[in-house]
């Protein structure tokens, strides 16, 4: 299936928008007028160089970071505003660029916090917690050892699965290649893909512009905290010009 079926046959309603959002760490005003949308079904991919404003966007969006000004809107939710864990119980997953393991907790144990911090009812967490592991099945060989002990690799798998677990509507996912060998991270993004197909939307933060091309709908770049570019992946990857500037982010 094109990206354009994938994304004709979306909710037109967007999960995630984002209008002319204004962000601040201190006094120093980081995103300025950043305008994006996600809808279910899609994975859209934001891509920049290091300091461009990516992270920022993610972390705006989950009210990590002061925004002043714009609108950020999740399934149908103003945002701006609320705490972080209320962001989360939207139906939001987030996977951070550290990933974040929790420090002597296995994974069953990373899965059972996640679920527990969805506040869904008990046989939605179980469930969800199944559908981590139908997703990552590798990681069922895993469930008892500590997390923060595994590979690069797997614990991604685990960040990802949590994610899911609490986020079921959408994923903000931040860097999930970074440190990965080319073939897992390659994986890691056929897996967002299929994440996506299924109904999710997802927002990839991604340095490995090549790999997100391959398995997004559609791409934004920002630079100095401005949206400087966004069209669809495939013509994208088609445009030869355009992939030599881009593809040295």
């Amino acid at each position: 299936m094109s990206a354009a079926e994938r994304v004709a046959g979306a909710d037109g309603a967007p999960l995630l928008e984002l209008d002319d959002v204004q962000a601040y760490y201190g006094l120093a005003h980081i995103l300025q007028g950043i305008t994006l949308t996600v809808r279910a079904g899609e994975l859209v991919a934001l891509l920049g160089r290091n300091g461009a404003g990516k992270t920022t966007t993610v972390k705006s969006i989950m009210g990590l970071v002061a925004v002043r000004g714009g609108r950020i809107r999740c399934a149908g939710r103003d945002v701006v505003g609320h705490a972080t864990e209320n962001i989360a119980q939207f139906g939001i997953g987030y996977v951070p660029e550290d990933r974040r393991m929790f420090p002597g907790l296995t994974v069953r144990e990373n899965f059972r916090l996640a679920a527990l911090g969805s506040r869904a009812p008990k046989g939605e967490q179980q469930a969800a917690q199944r559908r981590a592991l139908e997703v990552f099945p590798l990681l069922e060989k895993h469930l008892d050892r500590d997390a923060s002990r595994l590979s690069g690799g797997q614990q991604q798998m685990v960040a990802v699965g949590r994610a899911l677990i609490g986020g079921t509507k959408l994923l903000l996912v931040d860097e999930v290649t970074q440190g990965l060998a080319p073939n897992i991270a390659h994986d890691m993004g056929r897996t967002l893909r299929r994440v996506a197909d299924e109904g999710h939307g997802v927002l990839l933060v991604e340095q490995n512009a090549q790999m997100a091309l391959e398995v997004a709908d559609r791409v934004y770049v920002v630079d100095q905290g401005v949206i400087v570019h966004s069209g669809d992946a495939e013509q994208l990857r088609a445009d030869p010009a355009w992939m030599a500037e881009h593809l040295q982010l």
